[in-house]
């Protein structure tokens, strides 16, 4: 835990140094008394939640929250079905409407596929010269022109069509100078001719990446990276002239690597960029050796030469570690349906099927319900333990005694740390911790899906190991 906090604390100071007082503030009367956050993504590696802060509406529907920022920024704010969305300039105050309140269904809200819809909060003090107004202008005449030319651009790739809209976009927007809009024309247009030079990328990494500075922080920046750079690593060493990436990725040689891109013409901080996107997404592949993933990344840590590139290094660390198997497991320390406080320490010498779940969801129901007879069956050898997300852990209570289940409950209602550490966002989700407090199964099958048969195998060659020694 203290180093999850520690490498938030850099993002956060990445992003706060000689910070000004941004204020949002507004009236939104159908969601008096909820809280809302507003977040950043702070790089396109991890691509992660970066919290700038939170406030609480007033009954009357009244707001205001200060956002601690350095630099020009897009924020957002989960509301439901939606997610609010704006750009935001250090020292600037904002007026912003909130989109009507719209509660998401019960499957909605524990399906990994819905995302919620995006919304340009409204700005109804702004003046024309907002940024905002300008960002949003170019993306529907971006969008407009994508639309009509949709046969010429992603199906007969047509070089000349992207030029003739990049030219009467450039035309247009000739006159705004400022540079987070720059930016954000720069990589619309690198996406677009991307999407006409898929066969030879090279074009597009030189003429807008390779030698350009590195904009962690802008989205449209972000989302080019991730559409060109996506698995770049694994894609690379598929070419036989490129061989020489496995190598040197299982031999966790993060400095070689990185020489192997700045030979191409890469600027040295780009270069650390791909590479450490490239071993993030490369890490649960066929392709590499997680340890020599491991090692690389690890290297980074103390070789990255890049103020802002290190502590990405250390949270992909962090991140692929946490729940790597045979890895300690996450701390938890939770209430149970005595009020009294659990932790994982209280089960050492057993082995332990850890689930999270939402009353709310059918599927969780479902997979719960497959638990009673397994755990009946093996809770001699195997320690079930269920940890409710829901926001009212009532509900979860109220479950629990309708259907007579055995085994402990835990609340883990709000618990948002606990969450990211088990990666538990989407619900069911289960792990099998080994007597020793260390991941056997990350994460481990549903109790429908062959748990039972894999759990007994692990069982006997754990107790033969021990034997043994």
């Amino acid at each position: 835990m203290f180093y999850f906090k520690t490498f938030i604390l850099l993002s956060l100071i990445s992003i706060q140094v000689n910070a000004q007082k941004s204020v949002l503030s507004g009236k939104a009367a159908d969601y008096k008394t909820k809280e809302i956050t507003f977040y950043t993504i702070p790089d396109p590696v991890l691509r992660q939640k970066l919290e700038l802060a939170s406030t609480k509406i007033a009954i009357d529907g009244t707001f205001s929250v200060a956002l601690p920022i350095s630099q020009t920024i897009e924020i957002y704010t989960d509301l439901e079905k939606y997610c609010g969305t704006m750009v935001v300039e250090p020292g600037e105050n904002y007026t912003i409407t909130l989109p009507p309140f719209s509660l998401r269904t019960s499957n909605e809200a524990h399906s990994s596929y819905f995302k919620p819809a995006p919304f340009w909060l409204g700005l109804p003090a702004g003046d024309n010269n907002d940024l905002n107004f300008a960002v949003r202008s170019f993306v529907v005449d971006f969008n407009s022109e994508t639309v009509k030319n949709t046969v010429s651009i992603y199906q007969k790739q047509s070089k000349e069509v992207v030029n003739e809209i990049i030219g009467r976009l450039e035309a247009k927007y000739l006159a705004n100078k400022n540079e987070y809009f720059k930016t954000l024309k720069n990589y619309y247009f690198a996406e677009l001719e991307y999407a006409v030079n898929q066969r030879t990328p090279e074009f597009v990494i030189k003429k807008y990446f390779a030698t350009e500075p590195v904009q962690l922080h802008h989205p449209i920046y972000q989302r080019a990276f991730e559409t060109i750079f996506s698995d770049f690593l694994r894609k690379q060493s598929q070419d036989i002239q490129n061989r020489e990436i496995v190598h040197l990725t299982n031999s966790g040689n993060y400095l070689k690597l990185v020489s192997l891109f700045e030979s191409r013409g890469y600027k040295k901080e780009f270069a650390e960029l791909v590479v450490l996107k490239g071993l993030n997404d490369g890490y649960y592949s066929n392709t590499f050796a997680k340890e020599g993933v491991m090692k690389a990344i690890e290297m980074a840590q103390t070789a990255t030469i890049s103020a802002i590139l290190q502590p990405i290094a250390h949270q992909v660390k962090r991140k692929l570690s946490l729940l790597a198997v045979g890895g300690k497991a996450p701390e938890l320390r939770l209430s149970n349906l005595k009020k009294s406080q659990v932790t994982l320490d209280q089960y050492r010498g057993k082995f332990i099927y850890l689930s999270f779940f939402n009353s709310k969801s059918s599927d969780c129901r479902a997979e719960l319900d497959s638990i009673v007879s397994i755990e009946k069956r093996l809770r001699q050898v195997l320690t079930v333990v269920s940890v409710a997300l829901d926001d009212d852990f009532d509900a979860a209570v109220k479950l629990w005694n309708s259907k007579g289940y055995k085994w402990e409950l835990l609340n883990g209602s709000k618990q948002k740390q606990l969450i990211i550490n088990y990666n538990a966002s989407i619900t069911p989700a289960f792990y099998l911790i080994d007597p020793d407090g260390a991941l056997k199964l990350s994460q481990a099958p549903s109790p429908s899906h062959g748990l039972e048969p894999l759990f007994l195998k692990m069982f006997r060659d754990y107790n033969f190991k021990r034997q043994r020694n």
